[in-house]
């Protein structure tokens, strides 16, 4: 299948996601612990996590509504750009999904840290922090890099992390995406940027999704079916955009045979991590 049916495509499932998106947030992302803590009611460490979830998906909601906008007007370059901040709000989710402990890291050490006071550093190139009562030392997870790792994304990280971080920073390697020729432009419209805004934002929604029904914080039963309906049609969809995407490169690229078949490596690493 071509580029242009695939982007298609793409387009149809970021459009679904985003609506479905929308309705998940109106419907059911609630402040949860803001609440409770006003009516004097106890607070557990499941109130504090769907919180973070919901936070990390609501941002992630309306960056996603951005790069929409973005997409529309032909900004796709910047729109990859938002497509980072998407890609940390993702991982931050899945890592207190993926590993409890990653609660305190993210909200408790994070607020006592900076608004509570109730942490202090000891040892700020090693992220080693302290508690002020106890003076008890914690070693403090807070970079994008060690939230992969305990979100169990490191491919991630090293495959389109790195990539969007080049768009998104003054990388030589990517002012092809803003030259026609030897003329630089503020005003060309690169399809190949496009195609990544649409198969980046489609995948790490599906991710995101992955992570709503693994954290089990739904509790409207239709939110959960829908999104349990488009996982399993479109995780499909996904992997066969990327085993064409794999014979697109094979039949027209000019490169060795040793550089495609890391291509199709990286390739085949983000179509397996599509159902975790």
């Amino acid at each position: 299948m071509s580029i242009a049916s695939n982007m298609k495509k793409l387009k149809r499932m970021l459009k679904q996601y985003i609506e479905l998106n929308k309705t998940i947030v109106d419907v059911q992302a609630l402040a949860v612990v803001p609440a409770k803590r006003a009516g004097k009611m106890p607070v557990n460490e499941l109130d504090i996590e769907e919180d973070f979830i919901f936070f990390c998906f609501s941002k992630f909601t309306k960056t996603l509504l951005a790069i929409d906008k973005l997409i529309k007007t032909g900004y796709y370059e910047d729109a990859l750009i938002l497509t980072r901040s998407n890609y940390e709000n993702f991982i931050n989710s899945k890592a207190v999904v993926t590993n409890p402990e990653m609660i305190y890291h993210l909200v408790e050490y994070k607020l006592g840290l900076i608004d509570e006071k109730r942490y202090k550093f000891v040892d700020r190139k090693k992220s080693i922090i302290a508690s002020v009562e106890t003076n008890a030392e914690i070693e403090y997870i807070n970079t994008i890099w060690n939230i992969a790792l305990n979100a169990n994304e490191k491919d991630t990280y090293k495959l389109v992390y790195s990539y969007l971080c080049d768009i998104t920073h003054c990388n030589f390697v990517t002012s092809g995406y803003y030259r026609n020729g030897t003329q630089y432009s503020y005003e060309l419209k690169n399809e190949i940027a496009l195609y990544n805004v649409l198969l980046w934002n489609v995948f790490l929604n599906i991710k995101f999704y992955n992570v709503l029904i693994a954290g089990e914080i739904f509790e409207v039963e239709e939110l959960e079916e829908a999104v349990l309906d488009l996982l399993l049609d479109d995780i499909i969809k996904f992997a066969k955009i990327i085993e064409d995407e794999i014979k697109r490169f094979r039949k027209e690229s000019s490169a060795d045979d040793k550089e495609k078949n890391e291509y199709e490596r990286k390739l085949d690493i983000i179509k397996k991590s599509m159902g975790n």
